[in-house]
């Protein structure tokens, strides 16, 4: 099925070669679902990264598997390659650090890595960013390289005397080196004008190298200390190599993580590139693959294929160069890229839970043991007969082909209905009549065929499910310019039986293509209608937008008089409780029934503008995560997640559940200013009854609580009561939310607690007026 070239193209989405590694290492088919599943899981996580564009890229990351093999084979390492594992760590610490944190999946998935900081940082003291050991790399190696900067000194002193007093004997004015000792190049006719050892001399003799007797002990001294920064320099690379060979299996974890990650990170590139998706095989026998495509077929030059099956397989017929072999190998690829965690070339793909693909495709002929193409087949059809089982994918090209065709299918038919008795799904393409027959005969298996266009005589490479297709053998030699005799005569020698049946096959493959292109003639009217009527929405939530923004001055006008006919009602309930000990009876009397009659305005007023948001709704309707809302007993919240007729809202720090209905619940439209101005005042006092500083709501609902709170708030700020408690119980606390929501925006309000313990605890709430 040409595997390896499709892990090579999706590899060239990578950013490393650890990516590249992880496709030839680590893709594989998952025998266990529930691992399978994790797969898939988390490759839809790295899609969503890409199509969020939230992917971290792994450019420039140093590459170490060869420099780890060295180190377990015991070769020695240079100071770059040390250098290039600690940045290793330093940058796959900070890959692995930003992934992990993604999600639970990926913390899981790589909790194995291993940061290793003392060791990276212990190499970067050690090395350079070229490679070479640095002064401090250790206490004794920065003292032996002082020493070695002060003996050095201490030879450019002695060397500039030599040089001020000899200048004419030299033949050059810089020290040299020779044998590992510092020399002065003297000219060979002055060899007696300074006293020291000769050390060697030039080609032509013309200069001899002196070692003066002023410095052999200073060279003895650098050559020592030489000596002792090679055997420090020895010991601190030993230490290092040894730390680095007790790491090695964490190292080599680390890099399997790392290979994961940039694998998933391409494969995530290719899937947005590729409009490819990832699936999760299912148990039923169900498969899917809606648009399917080949991956190493070009864009331009692919053609889909709708793959739709209930059963255990399909048979698919029609003519050479029509597309068969193609599509029996997209649906090997898409079965095995399905079971790697691979993303699938599809619009929609679904496919069954398998453990193993076996395969009959191409020509298996092998020269070299004597075996002719039909035997090849046979030994490969035995092996794949011996080990199938229910969790087997079948994939057979050609079916009886190479041999006598009635033999041939004979034993095709047999072979399928043993793979049918086994449970496996077989896909499987022939030319033979009766399998054709077959699959139109047998209820476990679907027939199917390559489309064929009669006018032109070439093939559409679209796969027509449900009809099996005539081979047109003859009409294909016709179109690549065989001898119109010879194509005259084939038709004369095809027998009438055979004849009548590919005309019929023929005839269901035109009929097919009409009905297919009825199908597309409808779809696309379809969205041309569906295209028709968004318009039309959007004009008509345009109109309705028009209307509304032109009540906007009405509705400020109602707004300010509620605003202005609140302030007034608390004035007057303001004065009651100030002087209800300084004035009569029948004044209380006349101030109460001017504040009942404000109110009932107001209540009118919150009407008729309830009624004129009502109508903002409208162009607000479609609810959306983070909207504020309103349900239909008041309570308001935000929206945190929608899935189909469930909207999950957030009130007071803890989700509920309710079921999205329209007269339910509704956008929040007014500031919370607004909606206080919105709401209903009670005010009715009754100045002989005993006014009680608790009241009990167990039982009611929210709907029917709040007029009693009301009341009982009116009745404490006609009595003077500053504080009271209202008994809600406990329950699933919807209650207790309710009041809580109702007492935070009314203005008569001034603070409210949960009671204490001995007052009822979370089951009543004080409130001070």
């Amino acid at each position: 099925m040409e595997i390896e070239k499709i892990l090579n193209l999706i590899s060239t989405y990578t950013h490393t070669d650890y990516g590249k590694a992880y496709f030839f290492k680590n893709v594989k088919m998952y025998k266990d679902l529930t691992e399978l599943d994790r797969e898939v899981n988390i490759s839809r996580v790295f899609f969503d990264m890409a199509i969020k564009g939230t992917l971290k890229d792994l450019y420039g990351l140093s590459y170490i598997p060869s420099i780890m093999e060295k180190i377990s084979n015991k070769e020695s390492v240079e100071g770059r390659e040390f250098r290039k594992i600690g940045e290793f760590l330093e940058e796959g610490y900070a890959i692995h650090k930003y992934y992990s944190g993604i999600n639970d999946l990926l913390t899981d998935k790589l909790s194995d890595y291993k940061p290793l900081l003392e060791l990276k940082d212990h190499i970067f003291k050690v090395f350079t960013p070229e490679g070479e050991i640095k002064d401090n790399a250790s206490i004794e190696l920065k003292r032996i390289r002082n020493g070695i900067d002060t003996v050095k000194r201490q030879l450019n002193i002695e060397f500039n005397k030599i040089k001020s007093k000899y200048i004419k004997y030299l033949s050059l004015d810089q020290p040299v080196e020779r044998n590992g000792r510092l020399c002065i190049a003297l000219k060979s006719e002055n060899r007696n004008v300074i006293k020291g050892i000769t050390v060697g001399r030039s080609d032509s003799g013309a200069t001899l190298f002196v070692e003066p007797d002023t410095i052999i002990e200073l060279n003895e001294k650098l050559t020592d200390l030489f000596s002792q920064e090679k055997n420090e320099i020895n010991r601190i690379l030993s230490n290092l190599t040894f730390e680095l060979q007790k790491n090695k299996f964490k190292i080599e974890k680390n890099i399997e993580i790392i290979e994961y990650i940039d694998g998933n990170i391409a494969k995530a590139r290719y899937a947005k590139d590729m409009n490819a998706v990832f699936t999760q095989p299912h148990t039923t026998k169900k498969i899917l693959l809606k648009e399917l495509k080949h991956p190493l077929i070009p864009k331009e030059k692919i053609v889909p294929i709708d793959v739709e099956l209930d059963r255990n397989g399909m048979i698919i017929t029609g003519p050479n160069t029509g597309g068969k072999t193609v599509s029996l190998k997209s649906i090997g690829l898409a079965f095995f890229m399905a079971h790697s965690g691979l993303p699938v070339l599809a619009l929609k793909a679904e496919v069954p839970f398998i453990e193993e693909i076996y395969t009959d495709i191409g020509d298996q002929q092998d020269i070299s043991q004597n075996l002719s193409t039909f035997s090849a087949h046979l030994l490969n059809l035995k092996n794949i007969l011996e080990n199938v089982n229910e969790k087997s994918l079948v994939l057979i090209d050609e079916l009886g082909t190479g041999t006598d065709p009635i033999e041939g299918a004979a034993l095709s038919k047999a072979i399928l209905k043993y793979l049918l008795m086994k449970g496996s799904i077989i896909f499987a393409t022939s030319h033979l009549s009766e399998i054709k027959t077959f699959s139109l005969e047998e209820e476990k298996l679907l027939a199917a065929s390559m489309s064929f266009d009669i006018e032109t005589l070439k093939p559409t490479y679209k796969l027509m499910v449900g009809v099996p297709g005539a081979s047109h053998a003859i009409e294909i030699a016709e179109r690549l310019g065989i001898d119109p005799q010879i194509v005259e005569e084939s038709k004369i020698n095809l027998n009438e039986e055979f004849s009548q049946s590919e005309k019929i096959l023929s005839r269901l493959t035109s009929i097919h293509n009409e009905y297919e292109e009825s199908l597309e003639r409808i779809k696309k009217k379809e969205k041309e209608i569906d295209k028709m009527k968004k318009e039309y929405e959007e004009k008509l939530q345009k109109l309705k937008k028009k209307e509304i923004e032109s009540l906007e001055p009405e509705l400020y006008q109602l707004k300010e008089q509620i605003k202005n006919m609140r302030n007034q009602i608390q004035t007057i309930l303001k004065e009651i409780k100030q002087k209800k000990d300084q004035i009569d009876s029948q004044e209380i009397s006349k101030k109460l029934k001017e504040s009942e009659n404000m109110a009932s305005q107001l209540e009118e007023m919150r009407k008729t503008l309830s009624q004129n948001q009502k109508g903002r709704k409208i162009e607000k309707s479609k609810i959306k995560v983070g909207m504020k809302v309103k349900t239909s007993n008041n309570i308001e919240g935000t929206v945190k997640r929608v899935t189909n007729s469930k909207i999950t809202v957030q009130i007071d720090g803890s989700p509920i559940e309710i079921t999205y209905n329209p007269t339910e619940i509704e956008p929040v439209i007014n500031t919370d200013k607004e909606k206080n101005e919105e709401k209903r005042i009670y005010v009715k006092i009754d100045q002989k009854k005993s006014v009680k500083s608790e009241l009990d709501i167990r039982g009611y609902s929210v709907n029917e609580a709040i007029p009693e709170i009301e009341k009982f708030i009116s009745d404490l700020i006609s009595s003077g009561i500053k504080e009271g408690r209202i008994i809600h119980g406990k329950g699933t606390g919807k209650l207790a939310m309710g009041i809580w929501d109702y007492l935070r925006k009314s203005s008569l309000i001034k603070d409210f607690k949960i009671a204490r313990s001995e007052e009822g605890g979370t089951g009543a709430t004080v409130i001070e007026v």
